[in-house]
């Protein structure tokens, strides 16, 4: 076992052998920049000064560069999101743990926590950024607004539909442009939009794919921003529209690793351009309200993971100026089996086991998370394969697993932001290409997560494992954990809503990116009863504050919204198409003048929920 570094588990594998499964990033760029998020002990006064010059164990300088920051002359914030751009071409070698761990901690002054992200296509890097030109108003001067803001990914923002009223996207997969007010991506204004051929401004920006480029969401015929943007956006002209469009590669892997420095920098970006709005219509500020239809299974679910952190530092600064909301689904997994609690009735003689499935044909990595009470003295966690061998983490570190002599994972336990956690990363069990020796494809089969504990340790042992969805082009199979106990199905032979005491929990399923305080979290109901759709995630402690249609009805799925091009409709199912519809009721609301309270739960009308659906719907059902 290594010494614990600053490198946490994920980077660790994807930056290592997971290299060679994952990184689509690397896999198409001899050269990319590497997204980060830091934060820092106290508030940050000089973003420069703050990151400083890194240097790689190399030699070859990484050169810090910052997206738009949003009032950096008055906010001051603690979490930076940030990217290192090579000075020099850098072989993909070079993009190893050692050298990473090495580059980081020659970070000044000493970050309290930092985390790598997706690496950047170097096609994407602005040389420089120019200052973001004005607008000319939309409305008369003075005329009351609101600014909707989503982030997503497969934005159609040129939509013949939207495009009067969407007055800056900020698309960070596109190719580089002269004169960009960002430093990745291009931005595109309002001014730009207007009249323009929407098939051949993307195709120009490089959003319909090409030779050598990856799968581009915009070649489609179905989006998933189009489709919650166009939710989003309903509404007179007073609801004026911020886009930023997420990275393709970056929504290759759906565990939430890659996307914290992109989140974060399009919440600036937001608020920013709401107050370019704000100021050329003659306004001090305007409300904002911010829609993210994205999520993931894993982390602490107690608020503390660093994106969520860093999403309530700057809402919470913002609702000192004006009215700021934002709206996040509940998520799609009530019984895909990825979350289980195991309480001290679990345990017998201090030990406690529960199976973890790698399913055959998965051409992704695998993640599971068990996430401790307390500290990490007198715990020992364990892997064992189908095979029985098995890796046991005991103290602070990482160490490879290994079967049959081959490397198909890695295991570490580490602490991240005070909470402890043992995480297991295994390789695909069917890879898209035979990795280098000694490494290998992990086998499918059950594998088997322990827990031995102390005899006097009290408390609940968290298990989650990642969501790993195919978003079409990456050949994801979702593992699930295995429970003996567990009731997949109801009397009836439909899929499970309660939980019957099993280690696994679907009351403990919340979007991993929901469990802050700051959000509106939205349940999807389906229309035609009223009821939870079967699939609607719940959470225990921090969990649903209201719902919205995710599907019109058993028969008739989804609900309808724009398709990419002008003209098309589609239909979608899901909470990310329940929490657009929630976003535009607060958009018209706060048009009103009306005044939120907290997460703006007060300002929606709606049908009151049965106390015993509350967990799934929240306390009203629009």
């Amino acid at each position: 076992m290594t010494q614990l570094s600053d490198l946490g588990p994920h980077e660790r594998w994807l930056y290592g052998p997971g290299q060679a499964y994952d990184l689509p990033g690397l896999w198409l760029d001899a050269s990319p920049s590497l997204s980060c998020l830091a934060e820092f002990p106290t508030p940050v006064r000089n973003p420069l000064t703050a990151l400083g010059s890194l240097l790689r164990a190399d030699g070859v300088t990484m050169k810090p560069r910052l997206p738009p920051l949003w009032r950096p002359d008055s906010f001051h914030p603690t979490f930076l999101p940030f990217f290192l751009e090579p000075g020099q071409v850098t072989p993909l070698s070079a993009h190893d743990p050692a050298s990473l761990a090495t580059m980081l901690g020659l970070l000044p002054p000493r970050p309290r926590h930092l985390r790598l992200n997706f690496p950047l296509r170097s096609e994407t890097i602005n040389q420089g950024t120019a200052p973001a030109m004005p607008q000319a108003p939309a409305l008369a001067a003075g005329t009351p607004l609101v600014v909707v803001g989503v982030i997503d990914h497969g934005i159609g923002f040129a939509h013949q539909a939207l495009r009067d009223r969407m007055d800056y996207c900020w698309s960070q997969s596109a190719l580089a442009g002269p004169g960009q007010p960002v430093p990745f991506g291009r931005e595109f204004t309002r001014d730009q939009i207007a009249g323009a051929d929407e098939d051949s401004l993307y195709r120009a920006a490089g959003l319909l794919g090409g030779a050598n480029r990856p799968p581009m969401p915009l070649a489609r015929r179905v989006t998933h921003g189009t489709h919650v943007l166009g939710t989003a956006a309903q509404g007179p002209d007073q609801v004026r529209l911020v886009a930023v469009d997420l990275p393709a590669t970056a929504l290759w892997d759906t565990s939430g690793f890659g996307t914290d420095m992109f989140l974060l920098s399009a919440l600036h970006y937001i608020f920013d351009r709401a107050d370019r709005i704000a100021a050329a219509h003659g306004l001090p500020a305007v409300p904002v309200v911010v829609n993210i239809s994205l999520g993931w299974s894993g982390g602490p679910h107690d608020g503390s993971s660093p994106i969520e952190a860093a999403l309530a530092e700057i809402i919470t600064h913002r609702r000192t100026l004006a009215p700021t909301l934002l709206v996040l689904p509940s998520g799609n997994m009530l019984n895909h089996q990825l979350s289980a609690r195991l309480e001290d009735g679990h345990f017998v003689a201090g030990q406690a086991a529960i199976g973890w499935f790698a399913p055959p044909c998965d051409m992704t990595s695998s993640f599971a998370e068990v996430w401790l009470p307390g500290g990490p003295e007198g715990y020992q966690v364990s892997l064992t394969a189908p095979n029985g061998q098995a890796v046991t983490l005991s103290a602070p570190g990482w160490q490879d697993v290994t079967v049959e002599g081959r490397t198909v994972g890695l295991a570490m336990l580490d602490q991240q932001r005070g909470r402890w956690r043992a995480t297991f990363c295994l390789a695909p069990t069917e890879p898209k290409a035979r990795p280098p020796l000694p490494h290998g494809p992990a086998p499918a089969g059950e594998w088997r997560i322990a827990v031995r504990r102390p005899a006097t340790a009290r408390g609940v042992v968290q298990v989650r494992i990642q969501r790993d969805e195919d978003m079409g082009h990456t050949g994801a199979r979702q593992s699930r954990l295995i429970d003996p106990a567990h009731a997949p199905f109801d009397v009836w032979g439909a899929p499970g809503q309660e939980d019957n005491g099993a280690m696994i929990s679907r009351r403990d399923g919340l979007n991993g990116l929901a469990t802050q305080v700051v959000s509106l979290n939205v349940g999807g109901s389906v229309d035609a009863t009223g009821r939870p759709a079967r699939y609607s995630s719940a959470g225990m402690g921090r969990g649903v504050d209201v719902s919205a249609p995710a599907d019109r009805g058993n028969v008739r799925k989804g609900v309808l919204s724009l398709a990419t091009s002008s003209g098309g409709v589609a239909v979608r199912s899901g909470t990310s198409s329940a929490a657009p519809c929630v976003a535009s009721a607060l958009a018209l609301a706060l048009l009103t003048g009306a005044q939120p309270l907290g997460n703006g739960a007060n300002l929606l009308t709606g049908t009151p929920v049965p106390p015993d659906l509350t967990h799934r719907l929240g306390a009203l059902r629009l």
